[in-house]
């Protein structure tokens, strides 16, 4: 993929964080998520990708899993939607409650760039961007 040159480094991270993290902001290293056959939006469009996913958000609560980086027009924040990104919820809203408790924005560090992590409030507009359920 390549990324047009960007003047700041949070414009660079806004850029990458459409559907990539930052370190230490990744719900996949909790173990409660996972990306399902494509990271491509246009194959679960029409096909064999159509019908997965009318499977997967029809059978997702029956089974604890849940796309979390929904459409934004309701105002999400954070990441583009990803139709191929699930997380087990059970598990998974109780790691949310224990990384907000746990880590703070001044603990995203070690890389370059990494300021931006708090310029941009990538916890709550990232970690916390996601559709909430019950």
């Amino acid at each position: 993929m390549n990324f047009p040159k960007l003047k700041t480094y949070e414009a660079t991270a806004k850029k990458i964080l459409e559907y990539s993290s930052m370190p230490s902001t990744s719900r996949h290293h909790w173990g409660t998520d996972i990306d399902i056959n494509s990271l491509e939006s246009d194959y679960f469009k029409s096909g064999k990708g159509k019908l997965e996913y009318e499977w997967l958000t029809k059978n997702e609560p029956k089974y604890g899993f849940y796309q979390v980086y929904t459409s934004k027009k309701n105002g999400r924040t954070g990441y583009s939607e990803e139709e191929w990104h699930w997380s087990y919820l059970p598990l998974a809203n109780i790691y949310l409650s224990k990384y907000n408790t746990l880590i703070k924005l001044n603990d995203i560090k070690g890389f370059k760039g990494f300021e931006s992590a708090r310029k941009i409030d990538v916890i709550k507009d990232y970690v916390n961007g996601i559709e909430c359920y019950d």
